[in-house]
């Protein structure tokens, strides 16, 4: 007999894993099902054939009127069958099965919880006294390890009741279970881990109804929470990580349930993101993890966990980057760079990839790491494909060009041919079999990036430098198509614009200061979701380039006036944000070799200089020129 065959854990919960059932068996099915649970216990059995017969006792007086079927039919552990217009014998096999279900357990009172406690701690105990008396005869050992997997198995009954979870820390019983995440037979220490899962899961304590937990059990697991991170949770599940063989299907569930935690303790307390990451070697873990060359499950979770650290905190960023984690990054996604994931669980991954080297850019120093990683021939290179990495692709050098970190990307943008690829997708090449192929792809989105690139172009490149010549050579060439474009996108963008604009006019109708106070960043946001933002760039673009070439001037107040339009129209909207305005005033002084500090766009936003005032001269300027 196989001791570890004892302890073997069902599959990951989930409805589409389970085994299903036809509504209506018939005695066929129940035959086939039946034969293989006997097939399990065959090594076992010493006489086959007499177990076939069975004697009726007084324990089986209940079930009496089924004895023609108990020769063909074992027990059903599985629950009952439901289903309609079953025949008279479907209905006597149904009632046979529901005589077989498990009694319900009993209410859980503080009473009965505390006596399960104490079964717990007394299975504990005596497993491990038996380990140590008969070390080096398991046979003796293995029924109170039986029995402990039992008992593990029923506190299972509290997810029913985190309000009585206070009790395993009155009891002691914290430590008792953390214990057995460094018990020598890893079938019971992946029992501690569902039964840590299952507690510890983000449904526990609430209904369908419910938007969050009740009082009690919120506090319940709180204090149960906190008592297993002060016995070292953390570092116990991450040993166990390295412990566990995924080769073993129980131990590749036991890794999936420890993720699990993590993403439920992080669901509780945010801030134990830095402490996963600090004071464990999860990061190192789950670098080595993600470089797995074949999509699992575990891969997948090991890759949504890391996305949640980083999106936390600026120390985890860090931290990852410390150990080369933007490079191996880019690694796995390189994978990607001219293929789409296989299915929507691996497309999920790469979403994570992406979004995990998103949030490291959010730092200054990993926008060094993306430069010497390639990053940007990476990008570039998926950017010509019509692929989710495309998608991606655009929101990644947008938050790599940015800022005075970036223009080492800025640079290497350009060098590398970046304009060539990009303007095509600015002028809308290509969009719609990309929509066609990918429904996550968001034409608005894309615009958005591709806006941003420009600017942060324009902001990080010298006049003095051929890298900033080529970008503005892209607006004249072509006949200025790409201001042409440029146009096209501020009238579609103001239209929306000003339709919520007339939208939140009649909503304020009727409402008093108070209300109107309340509702003004309700009322942006809409202005948000319809693309105001997109619209500012377009006009603050179009603002810099009319101010730094001619050419392009005379063609957009020709394009204008024949809508009877000016630039007023365009400073119009920067004018309703002072950043806008101060973003502005940089791009002109960096498109005149003027040098300052980023901290200097603080003090241009409030301070009413003579430099201030350079949009509003531009648009009187624009309508001299206009006259003339």
């Amino acid at each position: 007999m196989n001791i570890d065959d004892i302890f073997k854990i069902p599959a990951i919960p989930s409805g589409r894993n389970k085994r299903k059932m036809p509504d209506t068996p018939d005695i066929q099915f129940l035959d086939k099902y039946k034969e293989a649970a006997e097939a399990a216990e065959a090594a076992e059995e010493e006489n086959a054939k007499a177990s076939k017969k069975r004697n009726v006792t007084f324990e089986d007086e209940e079930e009496a009127s089924a004895a023609t079927f108990d020769e063909d039919i074992d027990d059903d552990d599985e629950g009952r069958f439901f289903g309609g217009g079953l025949t008279e014998e479907q209905s006597r096999l149904l009632d046979l099965v529901d005589q077989y279900d498990v009694d319900e357990p009993e209410a859980l009172t503080s009473h009965n919880v505390k006596k399960m406690i104490l079964k717990f701690e007394k299975a504990i105990n005596k497993n491990q006294e038996q380990r140590v008396r008969y070390a080096e005869e398991p046979e003796k050992f293995m029924e109170s390890e039986a029995d402990l997997d039992e008992e593990i198995k029923s506190l299972l009954a509290l997810t029913q009741a985190p309000h009585m979870y206070p009790e395993l820390v009155k009891l002691g019983s914290v430590p008792s279970l953390m214990s057995l995440l460094s018990h020598e037979n890893t079938d019971i220490v992946i029992d501690a881990i569902d039964l840590i899962n299952e507690l510890t899961d983000e449904d526990v304590g609430t209904s369908e109804d419910d938007l969050e937990r009740p009082e009690d059990a919120a506090t319940g697991i709180k204090t149960f929470v906190d008592a297993l991170l002060e016995n070292e949770l953390l570092s116990l599940l991450v040993q166990n990580l390295e412990r566990l063989d995924e080769k073993e299907e129980t131990d590749r569930q036991g890794v999936f349930k420890i993720l699990g935690i993590l993403e439920n303790l992080m669901a509780l307390e945010p801030s134990l993101a830095e402490r996963i990451a600090l004071d464990t070697e999860f990061l190192s873990w789950t670098l080595k993890r993600l470089q797995t060359k074949v999509f699992d499950s575990n891969r997948g979770y090991a890759s949504e966990i890391l996305s949640i650290l980083l999106q936390e905190s600026r120390v985890v960023r860090l931290k990852l980057g410390e150990l080369g984690g933007m490079d191996v990054l880019l690694r796995v996604l390189s994978v990607y760079k001219r293929k789409d994931p296989q299915d929507e669980d691996e497309t999920e991954m790469v979403e994570n990839f992406f979004n995990a080297i998103c949030s490291m850019l959010n730092e200054p120093e990993s926008k060094s790491a993306f430069l010497e990683g390639e990053g940007v021939e990476l990008m570039l290179i998926m950017m010509k494909e019509r692929t989710l990495a495309r998608i991606r692709a655009v929101k990644v050098l947008n938050y790599a060009l940015t800022g005075e970190e970036g223009r080492p990307n800025c640079i290497r943008f350009v060098d590398a041919l970046g304009l060539k690829t990009m303007f095509p997708i600015f002028m809308g090449k290509g969009l719609k079999k990309l929509k066609k192929s990918h429904k996550v792809f968001v034409e608005s989105e894309d615009e958005e990036h591709i806006m941003c690139i420009i600017l942060s172009l324009l902001r990080n490149l010298s006049p003095d430098e051929l890298q900033r010549a080529r970008v503005i050579r892209k607006f004249i060439e072509d006949e200025y198509e790409k201001v042409d474009r440029l146009l096209e996108m501020k009238e579609y963008y103001e239209a929306r614009d000003q339709r919520v604009l007339a939208e939140i006019e009649e909503d304020k109708k009727g409402l008093d200061e108070d209300e109107l106070e309340e509702l003004k960043e309700d009322f942006y946001l809409r202005r948000l979701e319809a693309g105001l933002f997109t619209l500012q760039r377009v006009c603050l673009l179009l603002a810099v380039l009319t101010a730094e070439d001619n050419g392009i001037k005379e063609q957009v107040l020709m394009l204008m006036k024949r809508k009877d339009e000016d630039m007023s129209s365009v400073f119009k909207i920067l004018e309703e944000e002072t950043a806008l305005m101060a973003d502005y005033v940089y791009l002109r002084k960096v498109a005149m070799g003027k040098i300052i500090h980023t901290s200097e766009i603080g003090e241009l936003k409030e301070d009413p200089s003579e430099e201030n005032l350079t949009a509003k001269d531009s648009v009187n300027n624009d309508k001299m020129d206009e006259d003339n």
